[in-house]
């Protein structure tokens, strides 16, 4: 009979510390539409977490860490590449890139500047919105498919095919946690360590 009572109380306190199963919901297009609401309201950001790209001659894993706040964000990347540190600033006003010698490259277009000074491809534009769970909504959709919870599950745009692996919940959000991103010759796996949506101020401007 003892076992018993603890068998159960094992059973009972197990069940209470594991999080309940996200449900399905009723209809997954309505709650993506109520999704992308929300998450293109989600201006400020700071994540940690690791990058892996591998192409048909080179791999590259990095460390990264990614701050936005309004209109401006911090991508700061760090790894075995070029001199083995880079930092992005973008605004308005176009790109900085800072490496590791405190050299300054300034550019346009993020993905462009990155390549050209480092050798890693990475599509940071369009990934300041794929990395909310949204698509480019500055470049046309090819395709895009949910899963039975509203969330993009598949989204192919401007060349590139975009799986999210896996979500997160992030004060009352819906996060991704893994994608991965497949190019012509490039494939990029992203794992989000770390998520903190109430951040205002930069952490880690100009780290050297």
């Amino acid at each position: 009979m003892k076992v018993l009572i603890v068998l159960l109380a094992a059973i009972s306190l197990a069940a209470c510390s594991t999080p309940p199963p996200h449900k399905f919901v009723a209809d997954p297009d309505k709650r993506w539409e109520q999704r992308k609401t929300e998450l293109s309201e989600i201006n400020d950001w700071l994540l940690s977490g690791r990058v892996a790209i591998v192409n048909t001659h080179e791999s590259w894993h990095l460390n990264m860490k990614w701050q936005k706040h309004d209109d401006k964000y911090i991508l700061d990347l760090s790894g075995p590449f070029g001199a083995g540190h880079a930092q992005l600033t973008g605004t308005k006003e176009g790109v900085l890139l800072v490496d590791a010698d405190q050299r300054s490259f300034y550019a346009d277009n993020p993905d462009q500047l990155l390549q050209e000074v480092t050798g890693v491809r990475m599509p940071v534009q369009s990934l300041l919105y794929w990395i909310r769970g949204l698509s480019n909504n500055n470049i046309k959709k090819d395709k895009q498919m949910l899963d039975n919870y509203g969330r993009l599950a598949l989204l192919e745009q401007a060349g590139w095919s975009v799986r999210f692996k896996s979500y997160v919940d992030i004060e009352q959000h819906e996060m991704p946690q893994k994608i991965f991103i497949d190019g012509s010759d490039l494939k990029v796996k992203i794992f989000i360590e770390e998520w903190n949506l109430k951040s205002k101020t930069f952490q880690f401007d100009n780290e050297g």
